[in-house]
């Protein structure tokens, strides 16, 4: 679907809609874009580009660093008109909107499974949650589609990499995340009544329905208050909640990813995989101390979003492994020098060596390894 891309009059920033799009779905919520009144334009490498309305104001870039340190990226800001920002939010919502009805009208127009597609269902449908089938990669290119990738795999299935000794198989297997909701079709208010740990199945139930789904809970003055949001839109909230009753549910949700239930002091971040639906998910929950006390985000990332976010860690970890092995080589060049220069006092059973050696070979198939998938790829 062609996606209009306004373009500013001043030539300050340039706009790619479509990268926009992406990077509102897996980094900068469009929340914190239409409070903050900026715009993620491009990421290149580890350095995201921002578009502000105002380029002085402290509080949003304060802000959305908070958000970029998670993912370990540097902010470029960026001036941007208003009616620029607007328009391309504006933008993003009909956008977010159309895809939606077009995915819902293609599940409603599908035949019924025949003998061959049952055989597939071990693949997530493709352009499943609403997400988008394009893939932005780091290198700036968008990269072929979901659909492509799906038929190209029926038509000509790859050879099985064989993983070579020393590299542990890959868990493909995630965890499945277990939801049952008795209440989906009622509001939240509605459910105040209920304990924490049913508020908790019913809270997942809604922000999992489809699309980018988030809560938040918001602490205030003896009391709080959840909100749960669908591609950027409240759709209903839970208010006046008790505060024994907020807190109690905010543990819930920190139990499911494994988190103390101690407050935290400073803003805290974790995230797990899980299989929902037949599909890979990404659950990120951010607790953060407030004045009133905790309060915290639940984001839910998934299909090309969760694509996206999961080729940045992999950048992310290649950098540092890079750093690490520039390190080592550097210490074993030192360690060569040194026993040349004086080999009398070399000992002659040098324990390290062997351990070394070990991990130098574990690594190297790993690399192997590596580079196989690289070369499936191609």
């Amino acid at each position: 679907m062609p996606i209009p891309s306004p373009s500013p009059s001043d030539g300050s920033a340039r706009i790619d809609s479509q990268q926009i799009f992406q990077l509102i779905d897996s980094i900068l919520p469009f929340e914190v874009c239409l409070y903050y009144q900026v715009l993620p334009l491009s990421i290149q490498g580890s350095r995201l580009h921002l578009g502000m309305v105002d380029p002085k104001d402290v509080s949003a870039l304060d802000y959305v660093r908070r958000i970029l340190s998670y993912v370990n990226c540097s902010l470029v800001p960026k001036s941007l008109e208003s009616k620029v920002h607007s328009d391309t939010l504006s933008a993003y919502l009909k956008y977010s909107h159309s895809r939606h009805a077009a995915v819902s009208s293609a599940a409603a127009a599908k035949p019924s499974p025949s003998k061959y597609a049952k055989e597939q269902e071990s693949e997530p449908p493709v352009n499943q949650n609403n997400e988008s089938a394009l893939v932005y990669n780091p290198a700036g290119n968008l990269v072929r589609t979901e659909q492509q990738i799906a038929a190209a795999r029926r038509l000509n299935k790859p050879p099985e990499i064989k993983v070579p000794p020393g590299v542990s198989p890959s868990l493909n297997e995630l965890p499945v995340l277990t939801v049952h909701s008795v209440h989906l079709g009622k509001d939240l208010e509605s459910l105040a009544h209920l304990p924490p740990n049913q508020l908790l199945q019913e809270l997942l139930a809604r922000v999992l329905q489809g699309g980018i789904g988030r809560l938040y809970f918001e602490r205030q003055m003896q009391k709080g208050r959840i909100l749960w949001s669908q591609n950027g839109v409240v759709q209903s909230v839970l208010s006046n909640m008790s505060e024994p009753l907020f807190q109690s549910t905010l543990n819930e949700f920190k139990r499911l990813v494994n988190l103390s239930l101690m407050p935290v002091k400073e803003p805290k971040q974790v995230e797990i995989l899980r299989s929902y639906q037949n599909a890979d998910l990404l659950l990120r929950l951010r607790i953060m101390p407030g004045v009133n006390g905790e309060e915290a985000t639940l984001q839910v990332l998934r299909g090309a979003a969760l694509k996206f976010y999961q080729q940045q860690q992999i950048v992310a970890l290649s950098r540092d492994a890079l750093r690490l092995a520039h390190q080592l080589e550097y210490k074993i060049n030192q360690l060569e020098r040194n026993a040349r220069n004086n080999p009398d006092l070399m000992p002659r059973e040098l324990d390290s060596l062997p351990v070394l050696n070990q991990l130098l070979q574990k690594v190297e198939n790993q690399v192997n390894f590596l580079r196989s998938l690289q070369y499936k790829k191609l």
